[in-house]
C-alpha cells in the first residue's frame, strides 16, 4: 500500500505533468499552428466563432496530433502605419506552422493610397518574426479571400489587382509558400452574406484548402 504522503507526491507530479502538456495533454508532441489573421480570421460572419472559424474548422479537421491556435483580430492590417496586428502571442506560442492570412483591411481605397509602398516590406517584417524562432516555423502566406459586390470599402478588385501581387513579392522575397484562397471562392458569393466574410458553409471551404496545403508540404 502507498503511503499517504507518496500518494500525494504522486498526485502532484501528474498534475504538474498535465498542466505543462496544455490543453489538449500533449502540446509538447503535437504540431503546433497559428492562423494569423483580421476578422475573417476571427470567426466574424459565423454564428459560433469558436467552433466555426476557419480555424475552430481546421483543427477538427487535422486531429488530435494538431493544436491550432486562433490569432485573428478585427480589423488588423500588415501595414504598420494602418491597424497592424501584433504577432507577439502568436510568436510566444512556438509554432511549428504558421498560416497569415491578412491583407484584406490593406486593400481599402484610403489605407492603400496611403501607405501601400510600405506594404512588401512590413509582410516580409513579419515573415521574418516567425522564420527567427529557434525552431523556424513552415509559414504560409494566404490569398485573401474574395469580396463581393456590396462593400464600398473593400472590393474584389482592390484585393486581386493590389494586395495579392505584393503579397505574391513578400512570398517569393522570403520564400514561403502560398496557399490560394481566392481564387477557388471567387464564384461562391452565397458563402460571403455580407460580402467579405465568411459565414460557416465558407469558413469550413477555407480550413480545407489550409488543411490540404499545410499537410502536403
Amino acid at each position: 500500500m502507498v503511503p499517504a504522503m507518496s500518494r500525494c507526491k504522486i498526485l502532484f507530479v501528474l498534475a504538474v505533468a498535465v498542466f505543462a502538456s496544455g490543453p489538449h495533454g500533449k502540446a509538447d508532441e503535437a504540431i503546433r499552428v497559428a492562423c494569423v489573421g483580421d476578422r475573417i480570421t476571427f470567426g466574424a460572419g459565423t454564428d459560433n466563432r469558436k467552433t466555426e472559424s476557419y480555424p475552430a474548422r481546421l483543427q477538427s479537421l487535422l486531429g488530435d496530433q494538431w493544436v491550432v491556435r486562433n490569432y485573428g483580430v478585427s480589423g488588423r492590417t500588415i501595414l504598420l502605419k494602418a491597424d497592424s496586428l501584433d504577432p507577439n502571442r502568436a510568436l510566444l506560442f512556438k509554432p511549428h506552422v504558421v498560416v497569415i492570412a491578412l491583407g484584406t483591411n490593406d486593400s481599402k481605397g484610403p489605407i492603400w493610397r496611403k501607405y501601400h509602398e510600405d506594404f512588401v516590406g512590413d509582410y516580409v517584417a513579419m515573415i521574418q518574426k516567425f522564420q527567427a524562432l529557434p525552431d523556424p516555423a513552415r509559414i504560409f502566406a494566404c490569398l485573401p479571400p474574395p469580396a463581393f459586390p456590396g462593400d464600398g470599402n473593400i472590393t474584389q478588385d482592390s484585393i486581386h489587382d493590389k494586395a495579392i501581387p505584393a503579397i505574391r513579392r513578400a512570398a517569393r522575397e522570403t520564400g514561403v509558400r502560398i496557399s490560394d484562397l481566392n481564387t477557388p471562392l471567387s464564384s461562391s458569393g452565397d458563402l460571403f452574406p455580407d460580402t467579405v466574410h465568411p459565414n460557416r458553409e465558407g469558413a469550413l471551404r477555407i480550413a480545407e484548402m489550409v488543411a490540404v496545403a499545410i499537410q502536403s508540404q
